[in-house]
């Protein structure tokens, strides 16, 4: 049994993601105490439950110490098996958070992976379902995984009520090999809020703020029915290869124009930097990289800017499940398998 102490580095929800879907990708039990231990309010919170529960369904886990504020599980997995399955937090909880778990399991379900997940589709300190399908989804897709992502309804903090549907192929995964992103092919701009802020225009002035920073963009505005007032904006630099992401959301006291404002310095920023993966990308990526290697014994390579904790907790807990090697050199990170 692989033993993770939930408080390293980072020390919150991104060390049980990666551990649970490796633990059911490898069939090794894994066994997390000091779960988030550094946060103000440690241990599981709905999210992770039900990210967590949901996993445990696909692979027929035995599953200890499931449920709220718990700092110690312990997972013990089986078979993995695909076919559809439903996610509800009932809560505003990520969406796309449970989706980091997920799937890497679905890359190896058989059949596919079809899942119904309700929650937040835009909540602060995660990834919107737009850069989700958009960035994420199409960097996978380039070494060989596919990920189709419907939105059947926006969810904003604090009532959720977004439901999305994935299907996840099962694919056998390529190295990334992204030394240069190339030559910049377009950028474009996914700006969403809710109905109740329609009068208010605020869709319109959130992209009138990321033109005044982005000229030439591609920018699309919706108005959706949602539980919650919400917004957000995602932004997206497509390059021969490589994509740069940016969001920004919005909340109550902070002008619209501030919002679009803030992504397009996120997203110039990301740009300036040369690199072929956004600084968010690179630990959504990790678990990918070394799995692609592991299987095929070709080394992984991303041009990154820089290294987050967030990343190097995920190349900390992926060296724990499989036999390869990470290093970092002139802003390469490479992925080697071990012998």
């Amino acid at each position: 049994m692989i033993e993770i102490d939930g408080s390293y580095l980072e020390g919150g929800g991104q060390i049980l993601r990666t551990a649970i879907a490796l633990s059911a990708i490898t069939s090794n039990a894994v066994h997390i105490f000091n779960i988030r231990k550094g946060r103000e309010r440690p241990g599981l919170k709905p999210q992770h439950l039900h990210g967590i529960s949901a996993a445990g369904q696909i692979c027929g886990a035995k599953i200890d110490g499931l449920s709220m504020n718990s700092t110690d599980i312990t997972f013990i997995p089986g078979k993995i098996n695909g076919g559809k399955y439903l996610v509800d937090t009932k809560t505003a909880g990520s969406v796309t958070l449970i989706l980091q778990t997920l799937v890497p399991i679905g890359l190896y379900a058989d059949p596919p992976l079809e899942l119904t997940i309700k929650g937040g589709t835009a909540v602060p300190f995660s990834p919107t379902v737009v850069y989700f399908t958009n960035v994420l989804s199409a960097m996978v897709y380039g070494i060989g995984a596919r990920i189709d992502v419907e939105v059947k309804r926006h969810g904003f903090f604090p009532k959720g009520g977004g439901e999305v549907l994935v299907r996840i192929t099962p694919s056998e995964l390529r190295p990334p090999a992204l030394k240069e992103r190339g030559g910049l092919k377009e950028i474009r701009a996914s700006i969403c809020a809710s109905h109740h802020l329609k009068a208010s225009r605020v869709a319109e002035r959130i992209a009138g703020g990321f033109s005044t920073m982005q000229e030439e963009v591609e920018a699309s505005c919706e108005y959706v029915d949602a539980l919650s007032p919400g917004c957000f904006i995602t932004a997206w630099a497509e390059y021969d290869s490589g994509i740069l992401g940016a969001s920004s959301l919005g909340r109550r006291g902070k002008p619209a124009e501030e919002v679009g404002k803030e992504a397009a310095c996120d997203l110039k920023t990301v740009i300036d930097s040369n690199a072929s993966v956004d600084i968010w990308m690179v630990d959504q990526l990790i678990p990918f990289m070394a799995l692609a290697t592991h299987q095929t014994g070709q080394q992984s390579v991303l041009r990154v800017s820089s290294m987050t904790r967030h990343a190097r907790t995920n190349i900390w807990i992926v060296e724990k499940f499989l036999p390869v090697a990470f290093s970092e050199e002139s802003c390469l990170l490479r992925c080697v398998k071990r012998t």
